[in-house]
């Protein structure tokens, strides 16, 4: 619109020009503008906030990760710990138990209260025998137990584990303890020969440093035999080696080999304990329970005295604490046992000593011949007449009889003629018995 302007001559044209569109243009351009930019704004900041919010989510994941790292790494050290903790414990209990049988003495297990009124003096050590097939693991088992009780890195024994080896010397090992394991020829056949071998192997004919001959074989066949040996010569306990795998032991025809050995053990009061050994064999807890049931069917062992376990051999030389662990109860049984098996001999000992001195209070002498208290009976019968009132030991007459055998002392009636030069021959107690024994016979004045 134009202006009028007054007192002018002249009129002044004024041209009208719509700018409502264009206006209306600039604003909603600017309204657009505007909402652009806050549509941008909006979309970068809920890019900030999703990428905030990952940061953030990355951030919680890292620390789950990092906290369930330090909880591992806090359940490993735990565990660490516990496992130092149980092997420190275990070698404290291998100590111990070292130490118990390095310094073992006989009724340690049993308790000598076990054994009274029953003569053990000449129980001067306990040996065990180590028993098996050829190949079965006997002589692996014994170096396993050298190592256990002496730590060292190796055992004495000679590898005859393989084939049918020839000749066999009987050994005695750990000679330093009071209890000796003895390393015997592994079975093969199972028949008479080897009965009889066995049985002079557990009555002592074959002692440590003799061969053990075999017919066949191109030995000699003549073999020297003890025929009186000690009873610390015999043996007292049985260890039984079966090879896990042994085809033997899953048929069942070990079960019938052993049966006249069992007879034998059982007749001479002793219970084997048995070992399984490569172990390594027997895949599944099954496989291992048929080994253990078909173990101790076969050697008439308890189940509580039947092992699985491993030896130490060549490939397997790494100190193990469970394999020395288990050593260790596989001797503590076996020591159980032996002095039972002891008790029950001793027993029958001192039952046969009553039936003879019953026969000789009825006039009879051992010998069929002479009364046991007759000026003309030995005097090994009359100190054995008296022994039982007098309770005297065993090793006492033993020594005594073989002292006066030298000096031709053989009868009571000389005993009594030389008294006085022979006297000195018995301790001071017994000494002032036997006197007053004489005297009351009317051999001393």
């Amino acid at each position: 619109m134009g202006n009028i302007l007054f007192g002018s001559s002249e009129e002044t044209q004024y041209t009208y020009t719509d700018n409502t569109n264009e206006e209306r243009r600039r604003a909603m351009e600017r309204e657009a503008r505007r909402l652009e930019n806050e549509r941008k704004q909006r979309e970068k900041e809920e890019r900030e906030r999703i990428e905030k919010e990952k940061q953030q989510e990355e951030q919680r994941h890292r620390e789950r990760l990092r906290r369930q790292r330090q909880k591992e790494i806090e359940e490993e050290e735990k565990l660490r710990k516990e496992d130092e903790q149980k092997r420190l414990e275990l070698e404290a209990e291998l100590c111990r138990l070292r130490y118990q049988l390095e310094t073992y003495q006989f009724g340690d297990k049993i308790k000598l209260d076990s054994f009274l009124g029953l003569e053990i003096d000449d129980v001067t050590q306990l040996r065990i025998g180590v028993f098996g097939s050829t190949g079965s693991g006997k002589s692996c088992f014994i170096n396993t137990v050298e190592r256990v009780v002496r730590q060292t890195n190796k055992g004495s024994v000679p590898d005859q584990s393989r084939g049918n080896e020839g000749t066999i010397v009987l050994q005695d090992y750990l000679p330093e303890l009071f209890f000796h394991l003895v390393d015997t020829r592994g079975f093969f056949m199972y028949d008479s020969d080897e009965i009889i071998e066995f049985q002079n192997v557990l009555n002592g004919k074959i002692q440590p440093g003799d061969i053990i001959v075999r017919p066949g074989t191109g030995q000699v066949d003549k073999q020297e035999m003890y025929r009186c040996p000690n009873f610390g010569q015999r043996l007292h306990g049985a260890i039984i080696v079966v090879k896990a795998n042994d085809a033997r032991l899953k048929s069942g025809a070990l079960r019938q080999h052993w049966n006249r050995f069992r007879s034998i053990l059982r007749e001479s009061g002793i219970a084997p304990i048995t070992v399984i050994t490569h172990c390594d064999a027997l895949k599944s807890e099954n496989d291992k329970e048929k080994a253990l049931d078909d173990a101790y069917k076969a050697t008439n062992s308890w189940p509580s005295h039947t092992f699985l376990t491993w030896n130490y051999t060549k490939n397997n030389s790494e100190q193990n604490l469970e394999i020395e662990r288990m050593t260790f109860d596989i001797l503590h049984y076996a020591l159980i046992t032996a002095e039972r098996a002891v008790k029950q001999m001793k027993i029958r000992e001192r039952n046969k000593r009553e039936d003879d001195m019953m026969r000789a209070r009825r006039g009879m002498s051992v010998s069929g011949q002479v009364a046991p208290d007759s000026p003309d009976a030995s005097v090994e019968v009359f100190l054995r007449f008296l022994q039982k009132e007098h309770r005297w030991s065993t090793t006492y007459i033993e020594r005594i009889s073989s002292q006066l055998v030298k000096e031709n002392i053989t009868t009571v009636n000389l005993l009594a003629k030389c008294w006085s030069h022979v006297q000195h021959c018995f301790p001071g107690g017994m000494r002032r018995m036997m006197e007053k024994e004489l005297r009351e016979r009317g051999m001393l004045t």
